[in-house]
């Protein structure tokens, strides 16, 4: 059995994983509301170069017929664009190496429990994958598909690693409070789930609208924007509602079921993502889509899919028989609290 110690240096070597992987998907958002995506025309250099320029002159005088030639119409050099772009890059290469550790720390598994060693391969393999669809995005001029898939790859691979983290954990969740809890809340919880899931679809076709529309008014009149929106602008709006009310009514149930600590703050921190992407959502309505609220928007939507996940995915351990079993076997079961995996330093 993996003792204390390497379990929680797994644990925390996964959940930094985490962080780091929303902190990618929000620069991604960020990258594509400011029209950064083409900073850098060609993968995986810059430009040619593995650092990019700070200035045009350093780039051939004729690097515009060049790259109009592979393709690229209308390259012009944009400082502020090219460095989004490559700092973007270059966390996704840090997300690879994060990512590995991980699957280092988890090779301790391999005997005792294998999904958590096998959560984390795959984990692996998808960033690689990832990887090689983002140099798709780019040799494409953008393709609103392909971004919308790199999107979907980026929510699969952090929930694997969360899939990793709540299995290593599994033996020290406090099933006495689970217990208490209605049955019924397990299908609405994949149901809102999946809804949120089809809200970031949805959100993603509205975001290529609105990137369509900017590029036709060269990223001005900005005002405009919403009235031109396509009707699914409206169904993406008013399925939010009942998507609001299914989590809230989650987190209070959780929270008046005296849960575990780390339930308990998973299910605070689901209000407070809620209430953030509401926020973003009627500011980018009545603020004519301001550029801050559309990456935070996508950014909240995609920390409320991994809280749900994991949320659930403690309920599911919490009430499994077989885990029962399991943590009166292990030897780290009872010597830790909930609270350390919510603050593993």
């Amino acid at each position: 059995m993996v003792n204390a110690k390497a379990q929680r240096r797994f644990l925390i070597c996964a959940l930094s994983t985490v962080v780091i992987i929303y902190m990618l998907i929000l620069v991604g958002g960020i990258v594509r509301a400011t029209g950064a995506g083409m900073g850098c025309p060609d993968w995986p250099t810059c430009f040619g170069q593995w650092i990019p320029p700070t200035s045009e002159a350093q780039l051939p005088a004729d690097y515009q017929t060049i790259y109009a030639d592979r393709g690229y119409a209308e390259t012009t050099f944009n400082l502020r664009k090219t460095w989004t772009e490559y700092l973007n890059r270059l966390l996704g290469v840090f997300t690879g190496f994060a990512i590995f550790l991980t699957l280092l720390f988890s090779n301790r598994y391999r005997q005792s429990d294998k999904p958590v060693f096998y959560l984390s391969l795959a984990a692996f393999i998808l960033v690689g994958v990832q990887g090689w669809l983002g140099s798709r995005v780019v040799a494409s001029n953008l393709h609103p598909g392909l971004i919308t898939v790199h999107m979907l790859l980026a929510q699969v691979i952090v929930c694997l690693v969360i899939m990793a983290c709540i299995r290593a954990y599994r033996h020290n969740i406090d099933r006495t409070a689970i217990l208490g809890l209605p049955s019924v809340i397990y299908p609405l919880m994949w149901f809102a789930m999946i809804a949120g899931l089809a809200q970031l679809l949805l959100g993603t076709q509205v975001r290529e609208a609105v990137d369509l529309m900017a590029k036709q008014s060269n990223y001005v009149n900005r005002h405009l924007w919403i009235d031109n929106l396509p009707i699914i602008f409206s169904i993406h709006k008013y399925l939010s509602i009942p998507v609001v009310v299914l989590n809230i009514w989650f987190a209070y149930r959780i929270r008046a079921s005296q849960a575990s600590a780390l339930l308990s703050s998973l299910a605070l921190l689901l209000i407070g993502l809620i209430v953030g992407t509401a926020l973003m959502g009627m500011s980018m309505e009545r603020l004519n889509l301001p550029m801050f609220a559309q990456p935070l928007h996508l950014w909240f939507a995609s920390l409320i899919l991994g809280v749900q996940f994991a949320i659930y995915l403690i309920l599911r351990q919490g009430r499994s028989p077989a885990d029962a079993s399991d943590r009166r076997a292990s030897p780290v079961a009872g010597k830790q609290d909930d609270t350390q995996i919510a603050q593993p330093g």
